[in-house]
């Protein structure tokens, strides 16, 4: 991934067209970096890009300092997405079957020697010593595809030997794991078991 681009505007009016962002931003992360703008100015401006950039991110990635920053991140397009929905189910289903194979093993005391485990709260994260497997399960059951965290979904994807068509759509481990979950949930809310 390259180095965020940075370019500097004293108010949201100031900002480039468009087209002219989204040919700045088709390389990575471009950062806007404000001098002076309000909270509901912001806010507005997040709305108005996040409409006219469907396939980015757009967010506030800087709060409570004279200047503010809004991040605009290129993310999987929905027509890739789309392309390999069978793997993505395929992936969705893995991950909430070891999750809870996982868990399952941990609270018996049955877990292999192989995972280390680090327990914080409602998730446990194993990690598999061997093959670098990483799956931050929940405790309670995912059965929905808004159930599972994007990030961890990323995490899982990426380290799991065979589901490399669907690691291959992550370049943005939370952004587009989310996007590609929200894909998902739009066409079916059930996780395929």
């Amino acid at each position: 991934m390259l180095d965020p681009k940075f370019v500097e505007y004293k108010a949201a009016s100031e900002i480039w067209p468009t087209a002219q962002l989204l040919k700045q931003a088709e390389d990575g992360q471009l950062v806007l970096r404000f001098s002076a703008l309000s909270a509901d100015e912001s806010t507005t401006l997040i709305h108005r890009l996040s409409r006219e950039l469907p396939d980015h991110a757009v967010f506030q990635s800087r709060f409570g300092t004279e200047d503010q920053w809004v991040t605009i991140l290129p993310l999987v397009s929905r027509a890739k997405i789309l392309e390999r929905r069978n793997q993505i189910r395929q992936a969705m289903a893995a991950y909430a079957q070891t999750c809870a194979e996982l868990i399952k093993q941990y609270q018996a005391d049955a877990l292999a020697s192989e995972w280390t485990v680090d327990d914080h709260g409602e998730h446990c994260q194993f990690v598999h010593s061997a093959s670098g497997q990483t799956v931050e399960a929940p405790f309670h059951g995912l059965v929905r595809v808004d159930q599972i965290d994007p990030y961890f979904f990323a995490l899982f994807v990426k380290s799991t030997q065979g589901l490399e068509p669907v690691a291959e759509l992550v370049t943005h481990d939370f952004h587009d794991g989310a996007r590609i979950l929200e894909a998902m949930a739009a066409e079916a809310p059930e996780i395929p078991l």
